[in-house]
């Protein structure tokens, strides 16, 4: 039964995890930046990378349960066309974070059922340990 817990609550912090990431994937996916190299000064005005998307990876724990490891979408940043933006290079290019909306709510969906799931094995853990208390 313990092992169970752990199960699910390792799925339960897991699950929070993967929605805390397409969250703030989803807030930050119209932070433009500059498409200089991370550290140069242009007109005296230092440039950053601007948002890097994060994504979630979980694996499987041979003791039971789940772990969560956030890492770094890969390309960080996309160039789109913007001449207006003050953050905008030559061509009038700037980078704006590589999210996907569709991908990143398909994610929450996904976590939020994996969450429910988790919740509910702890409730009927509970539940049993209450029905084995009572005989």
């Amino acid at each position: 039964m313990f092992k169970a817990i752990q199960t699910s609550v390792s799925g339960l912090i897991a699950s929070s995890s993967r929605l805390n990431a397409a969250a703030n994937n989803i807030v930050n996916a119209q932070v433009k930046s500059s498409p200089q190299t991370q550290g140069t000064t242009v007109a005296g005005q230092a440039f950053n990378p601007g948002y890097t998307p994060q994504r979630v990876e979980q694996t499987s724990l041979p003791t039971g349960g789940t772990r969560a490891t956030t890492i770094p979408v890969s390309p960080a940043s996309l160039s789109v066309y913007d001449p207006s933006s003050p953050f905008a290079g030559e061509g009038g290019l700037v980078n704006i974070p590589n999210v996907s909306f569709p991908a990143e709510i398909a994610e929450m969906i996904k976590a939020t059922h994996a969450y429910k799931a988790n919740a509910k094995t702890l409730s009927t853990i509970d539940e049993t340990f209450k029905a084995l208390l009572k005989v």
